[in-house]
């Protein structure tokens, strides 16, 4: 989390992940983006494709991208995950809609599938109906339909190629001719999705930037908060050791991340584990951070949006463009750098 991200479009059927905060804590610890890679050019010429045949290519290789096959499903199989694609994009279904321990439930069962058939075994665990739904639903999601403009008018033309992409067994020379016409279609699309979301963030990186100047107007009240030359606010509570890590240095460290009205977005507490960085590599307020106190110090960082994600936070997660951060840290060990 604490990791410097860029959200890369390229000209596959893929833009982040596609999820909430909320949808992406369902399914975390289950799920993996999809990532639809574009076969190579084709030897065949290009053949000139309606629409509505583009349409559906955006549902097979979302299929094929997805791993579907590799569950090995039936007819009715297929359809059950299918009509979770189908109601996801039509929002008849949402993934909040159900509990979290119900959505790992389902990809706990699909995972002993997907284990199960890729060591040969004969008879496959049962995967039932409503979990190939919520599966479904998922891979609306977290393929990026949604922010590529698709939606309920396209529900039923994109769940017609995702069944024959599923269900697909060997590569199609009809699909591979089409593939021009679907880079082009697919990258008007992601060029589209990407202005809108750019001019989104902007909004919203403004708002928030605005909130966080409010927040250190009212922090600098707090005499024990101290101010660094890069605009770092921080309170120390406890030295600890008279030697400090440098940036060169990694460190062990306890933390917890907030923003400024409360929002947790990490905490190693909560996974009962201190976590190892480099302080050159996490984002730059951290790292500066961690150098004003020694080993077994404690210190509460308030990092303004431009020393942390700045406008480019990790899509779908909690932390919006412009936010400011807060981390309660406390340093366990520092690893002296080469």
């Amino acid at each position: 989390m604490l990791k410097k991200s860029t959200l890369i479009l390229g000209s596959a059927l893929l833009l982040g992940s596609g999820l909430s905060a909320a949808e992406e804590a369902a399914v975390a610890v289950t799920t993996e983006p999809v990532a639809v890679q574009l076969p190579a050019a084709p030897a065949a010429p290009a053949v000139e494709v309606s629409e509505a045949e583009l349409v559906e290519m955006v549902g097979f290789l979302t299929a094929q991208g997805g791993g579907v096959a590799t569950l090995k499903l039936d007819e009715a199989g297929i359809a059950a995950i299918a009509g979770g694609l189908q109601k996801g994009l039509s929002g008849e279904l949402k993934i909040q809609d159900f509990p979290q321990e119900v959505m790992q439930a389902a990809f706990a069962q699909a995972a002993a599938r997907a284990e199960a058939a890729q060591e040969g075994t004969a008879e496959l665990p049962v995967i039932d109906a409503d979990a190939l739904q919520k599966i479904g639903l998922v891979m609306v999601a977290q393929s990026g339909l949604a922010q590529l403009g698709f939606g309920a008018d396209d529900a039923a033309t994109i769940t017609k190629g995702f069944i024959a992409g599923a269900s697909a067994t060997a590569p199609d020379p009809a699909m591979e001719a089409k593939m021009p016409a679907f880079q082009a279609f697919i990258q008007t699309r992601v060029a589209a999705a990407q202005a809108a979301a750019e001019v989104e963030g902007a909004a919203a990186a403004a708002e928030s930037i605005a909130a966080g100047e409010a927040f250190f107007a009212e922090l600098a009240a707090d005499a024990e908060v101290q101010k660094s030359e890069s605009g770092l606010h921080y309170k120390v509570l406890e030295p600890g050791s008279d030697a400090k890590p440098t940036m060169t240095d990694s460190v062990l460290v306890h933390y917890k991340g907030t923003l400024i009205d409360g929002t947790q977005f990490d905490s190693s507490y909560d996974r009962g584990e201190a976590a190892t960085f480099p302080l050159n590599g996490v984002v730059k307020g951290f790292g500066e951070g961690l150098t004003k106190v020694g080993a077994g110090g404690k210190i509460i960082l308030y990092i303004p949006s431009e020393l942390g994600y700045g406008n480019s936070p990790r899509p779908g997660g909690a932390i919006k463009p412009g936010d400011t951060l807060i981390f309660e840290c406390e340093l366990v060990e520092i690893n002296p750098g080469s």
